[in-house]
């Protein structure tokens, strides 16, 4: 399939899993590799993700029948400004923020008519950021959330589920709003915890000697706050509804204070109770990521959208 081109922009664990998937197949398209780091997107090169990389972002783009934004929010709208003009007819384009909301809304503000957006999400829990974390079955059983702009084609939705499917997830689809709603919950909320647990500890004068003690707990619960600070910024700025669910999180810990507060013998009941559900409800959690519990059948994509005969065209899938 080296007639059809798929560009990835972004060679993180994410845009290089990707294309690693992708040289899984028997006849893989053309890949190309942008990364505003170019021993970055080397390096992934290197690593059998890519045919090659291009340094120049618009010569990367304009080749592209499928382009796959692997960026963060505030990298999403200067690239799609630079390389708008250039990019090819009826080019399908989609990325992997966690802001289904925002990215919808400067698509369709910079990218031309003739082009298709298909919003996605791939729910995953990499070990670490850079392409040297990349591997070929980091999305495999994995649900992929797709939120398509209003006015893709079918034949775009379609492709992109097939994409979606290559790299052995699960397709599902929701509304933007309804996707950042849920992304405020389970990603927002904890980088504030991570933003409120650092500006604590680490103004103390013992951090000095306590920061020799913080181990992998520490680290998981500031893991939300390992981005640059700007993009830190723009993520929590890109949902209304964060300020409602900090509001909860903060009543949350309030009863938590006021029980430790209180003698353990009028106390130790409720905290137990908690405690106890809390623990419950973390480990039905995990059990049903780590066994593909999460995408009901009503999710996934409706029949209409079935046409193998394109995916056999353009990404050679389908029968």
């Amino acid at each position: 399939m080296k007639d059809f081109t798929i560009t990835i922009v972004g060679t993180g664990v994410i845009g290089t899993s990707i294309g690693l998937a992708l040289k899984q197949m028997n006849e893989p398209p053309q890949l190309i590799a942008h990364d505003k780091e170019l021993s970055t997107s080397k390096a992934a090169v290197a690593q059998g993700a890519f045919d090659k990389a291009d340094w120049n972002l618009i010569n990367a783009c304009e080749k592209a029948d499928l382009l796959i934004l692997a960026l963060p929010l505030d990298g999403v709208a200067p690239t799609l400004k630079a390389i708008a003009p250039d990019l090819k007819q009826n080019v399908v384009v989609t990325d992997t923020t966690r802001h289904a909301v925002a990215t919808a809304e400067i698509a369709a503000q910079l990218l031309p008519e003739t082009a298709h957006f298909i919003g996605g999400n791939p729910i995953v829990i990499p070990t670490g950021t850079g392409h040297e974390r990349a591997h070929a079955k980091l999305f495999e059983g994995r649900p992929y959330c797709l939120t398509p702009s209003p006015k893709a084609s079918e034949e775009a939705i379609q492709l992109v589920v097939g994409l979606v499917s290559l790299l052995g997830a699960e397709p599902f689809f929701l509304d933007p709003t309804e996707h950042d709603g849920f992304v405020t919950i389970v990603e927002q909320l904890p980088t504030l915890l991570g933003v409120a647990l650092l500006n604590t500890v680490a103004r103390e004068s013992s951090w000095r000697e306590t920061r020799k003690f913080a181990g992998q707990l520490f680290e998981q619960t500031t893991a939300g706050i390992s981005h640059q600070p700007e993009t830190i910024k723009e993520n929590l700025r890109a949902n209304d509804l964060l300020n409602l669910w900090l509001g909860r999180y903060i009543k949350q810990l309030q009863s938590l204070q006021t029980m430790l507060s209180t003698p353990a013998e009028e106390s130790d009941p409720a905290l137990l109770k908690l405690i106890e559900q809390a623990v419950t409800d973390r480990n039905n959690w995990l059990a049903d990521y780590e066994q593909g519990r999460f995408v009901d059948p009503e999710l996934l994509p409706p029949d209409n959208l079935e046409h193998p005969g394109f995916m056999k065209r353009w990404i050679g899938i389908g029968s």
